[in-house]
């Protein structure tokens, strides 16, 4: 098997608002996403989709108590071209509604930061330093 993900979903607990943060965020264009009772899909190429689902409903598909929000199962990484690129997508996460966890930080890695959906689901921003 030769791994590739083509969709990520994630739990949220109010649709309605993790669509808005996510609609603020993304640059995506209105025929890219896909509505239902019980989710939104954004559509970004014909291999990768991300899809907000009910958390209780992805909890009750697994068979599994639902988990409480703020308590990340799994993180979601962007690599981002450059540090500049990691810190303006930080203000647009603040403008949508999310909220820093840790600023902008150069380590030997790399520049890196962490975010919170409006939902609490974690992303890390990352973009790593030039090779010589």
């Amino acid at each position: 098997m030769k791994p590739s993900i083509s969709i990520i979903t994630i739990g949220v607990d109010d649709l309605e608002r993790a669509f808005a943060f996510y609609r603020a965020l993304f640059e995506i264009a209105d025929e890219q996403i896909g509505a239902g009772e019980d989710h939104v899909a954004f559509f970004f190429d014909d291999a990768f989709s991300f899809v907000l689902f009910s958390r209780e409903q992805i909890a009750q598909t697994a068979g599994k108590d639902v988990a409480v929000p703020g308590t990340p199962g799994f993180v979601l990484s962007h690599k981002a071209d450059s540090a500049e690129a990691v810190d303006a997508i930080l203000d647009r996460v603040l403008v949508a509604g999310g909220s820093v966890i840790t600023p902008g930080t150069q380590s030997e890695w790399g520049y890196s930061a962490y975010f919170e959906d409006t939902e609490g689901n974690v992303w890390e921003l990352m973009a790593s330093p030039p090779v010589n």
